[in-house]
């Protein structure tokens, strides 16, 4: 997700650029690193102090593109073909970076708790409910092109709900990103099934907290 912001801030640099060439035809390339850096410092200033905490970090990733951008224009301007690779080549590669990133997404969704009927995994939600220590994941095999997926993050965790952000894989292992926040969840060990249409053999779930839940439990 930050880095999806990152790429935005650096294309938002790139388009504001173009934007003060188009009305300002003879505006001087020193205005112009200045404009790009004011705008990544105002865009950061807003993050810290008028949304803040949690929320404000993309928009914090978001001025980080544009002040790299900003720092690019300063290197780059000095060279004859400087600007198209700062205006053509950037935006390729990031174009580029997005269509790979699209391809490597797998389709998934969560599974209602209440719909789960499996013996196998009522079985190991029973185990894991005893057994408030169990943190990781679990693999499941499921018809019709699906496989699943149990995380458990341990009753230490108590009161939170997992949320996932995106799914994607490269060729080693499949990438889970979540989100955990605290709003009451009764459950002695919180966990989340997901169904997937492929897992790799290595799954790594990264919560946004830094925490790793990619060295659990394996088939």
């Amino acid at each position: 997700m930050f880095l999806f912001f990152y790429e935005a801030g650096i294309i938002l640099g790139i388009v504001m650029c173009g934007l003060t060439y188009l009305f300002m035809r003879k505006i001087e390339d020193r205005t112009q690193l200045l404009f790009l850096f004011s705008l990544g410092i105002l865009i950061f200033v807003f993050s810290i102090s008028v949304i803040g905490g949690f929320e404000g970090m993309p928009y914090g990733v978001l001025s980080l593109g544009v002040l790299t951008l900003a720092v690019l224009y300063f290197f780059l301007k000095r060279f004859a073909i400087g600007k198209k690779i700062l205006f053509i080549g950037v935006p390729l590669i990031i174009a580029v970076h997005i269509f790979i990133g699209f391809i490597n997404q797998v389709d998934y969704r969560v599974v209602d708790k209440e719909r789960l009927s499996d013996d196998d995994t009522k079985h190991y939600i029973e185990k894991i409910e005893k057994d408030t220590s169990i943190v990781g994941y679990k693999k499941f095999k499921g018809g019709e092109g699906e496989d699943f997926l149990l995380l458990s993050m341990g009753g230490e965790r108590k009161g939170n709900t997992i949320e996932v952000l995106e799914v994607k894989e490269d060729s080693e292992k499949t990438i889970i990103c979540i989100r955990t926040s605290y709003n009451k969840n009764p459950e002695p060990n919180p966990y989340i099934y997901i169904a997937l249409t492929r897992i790799k053999s290595k799954v790594v779930i990264l919560d946004t907290d830094g925490t790793n839940y990619g060295d659990g439990l394996l088939d």
